[in-house]
């Protein structure tokens, strides 16, 4: 698989992390399974080729999905069957705590699960999908998202609850919370509503995904430095924690990453 990135226009960054499409190529292999591996971020996914199924681990009512599907968090990782051919899917990837403004939800309720775009019941959401669908060119699609999304550029709301989350002191090694000035309870609720996750578990999978990166940047670094540098107590817990996260040890993760492409496209059968 193919697997780019896109990053938005520079009015609608504070919204978008960034746009991604993948695709089928011709090196894919017949019956592999691919996985998710949770990233702290909430997608808009657009199938205009054969859809894939997701299989949610102990979640059996959400393994088939849409042609058009949303993404909430994900504790875990997801395991994904592609279809045999004819791949082809674009994506929308939010930051997450813009989500449940923009998407009027909470965000709990869309944790662990996959549902059509149509259940969020947004304004002309059809008719963004029939959009998406007859578009050719990425730019046209990114367009599209941009402008039904227009209306949140300058949404005073939406900016107070970016700089309020981005006022966020986050120390990921140390999986410690500073800086909103709230009790804990508080806390833990407002995460709730509007990340869909506690902050303890939006934390540690910052912190994973921040190690993913490292050691793809440096493969052979020692598991030992790198729990000694995210604060794991040792080099047991650090496996355990990863192997939560993406189901596989720190070795097989490393080779079982595409070189094309990213954790999206993560073969592990």
């Amino acid at each position: 698989m193919l697997f780019k990135k896109y990053p938005p226009s520079k009015e609608f960054a504070h919204l978008i992390a960034y746009f991604w499409t993948l695709k089928s190529s011709e090196n894919d292999i017949a019956d592999a399974t691919y996985r998710f591996v949770p990233d702290a971020y909430v997608d808009w996914v657009f199938h205009t080729g054969n859809p894939w199924q997701c299989d949610f681990p102990n979640v059996s009512e959400n393994k088939k999905t849409s042609q058009f599907h949303v993404f909430g968090q994900i504790k875990k990782y997801i395991n994904l069957s592609l279809p045999e051919h004819n791949l082809d899917v674009f994506g929308v990837k939010f930051h997450p705590w813009v989500a449940n403004k923009v998407w009027k939800v909470d965000m709990h309720y869309l944790t662990d699960s996959c549902l059509s775009l149509c259940q969020l019941e947004l304004p002309n959401m059809l008719e963004l999908q029939e959009q998406i669908y007859i578009s050719k060119r990425i730019n046209e699609k990114m367009k599209c998202i941009e402008q039904y999304l227009s209306s949140y550029v300058g949404d005073s709301n939406n900016k107070s609850l970016e700089q309020t989350f981005s006022s966020l002191s986050i120390d990921a090694s140390q999986l410690k919370v500073q800086g909103l000035g709230i009790g804990i309870r508080r806390l833990e609720q407002r995460f709730k509503n509007e990340i869909g996750i506690s902050p303890k578990l939006f934390i540690r999978t910052i912190r994973i995904n921040t190690v993913i990166e490292q050691m793809k940047i440096n493969k052979h670094q020692s598991l030992t430095q790198l729990a000694l540098e995210h604060n794991y107590y040792d080099q047991s817990h650090f496996i355990k924690d990863f192997k939560q996260f993406t189901g596989l040890n720190p070795s097989k993760f490393l080779k079982s990453i595409n070189p094309n492409g990213d954790i999206l496209n993560l073969r592990v059968s």
